[in-house]
């Protein structure tokens, strides 16, 4: 469309012509269309912002000064460009719900969020570690720092026992006594 078209169809859009309203947004559906694909990502809602990139056009129509010397094509784009940005923005951290998280599009993200029973299980076993935490003073030394060295530190009963100068079999027989201890502190009388 030539550009002397173009300002005769602004021209009368603006006097809320009816015909050239139409014309517009049909001459500009492809740029409208274009701009929805780049910045948008919702598929299903291609007609709602494709309505509202109609009244983005029809306000470019009544703000747009040809004075300026701005073709009306690179005022809308521009227009056009800002609303879409701006859409951007607010749904960029939005996360549904309902999509589907991998390949497996029969779970939605909802399905694969933590169970509550989970969540409880790591409350219980968080205050089981703190009263182990409050117990372990109570041992004895050796038998604290061989906890804390095997199960903090994560290291063998075999380094350990190099550490401390003593056999891997002493040291066995040590964790087992401290394990003996942490079980009847606890009420927990199981046989190892």
């Amino acid at each position: 469309m030539k550009n002397n078209e173009m300002i005769l169809l602004v021209k009368g859009a603006r006097q809320r012509d009816t015909q050239c309203q139409l014309a517009l947004i049909e001459s500009f559906k492809p740029l409208m269309l274009s701009m929805i694909r780049r910045y948008v990502y919702e598929a299903d809602a291609v007609d709602d912002y494709l309505s509202e990139a109609a009244i983005v056009l029809l306000n470019a129509v009544e703000t747009y000064n040809e004075d300026r010397g701005v073709p009306f094509a690179g005022y809308l784009k521009k227009e056009l460009f800002y609303y879409f940005v701006n859409v951007a923005k607010s749904h960029k951290n939005c996360t549904s719900l309902d999509f589907s998280p991998g390949d497996d599009e029969s779970l939605s993200l909802l399905e694969v969020l933590a169970d509550p029973a989970d969540i409880e299980d790591d409350y219980v076993r968080a205050q089981d570690l703190l009263a182990l935490r409050q117990y372990l003073p109570c041992l004895r030394e050796r038998q604290r720092w061989i906890i804390e060295e095997h199960y903090g530190k994560n290291r063998s009963f075999r380094e350990i026992a190099a550490a401390l100068g003593v056999t891997a079999n002493s040291l066995v027989k040590l964790h087992r006594r401290a394990i003996a201890d942490l079980r009847t502190h606890f009420g927990l009388n199981l046989i190892n």
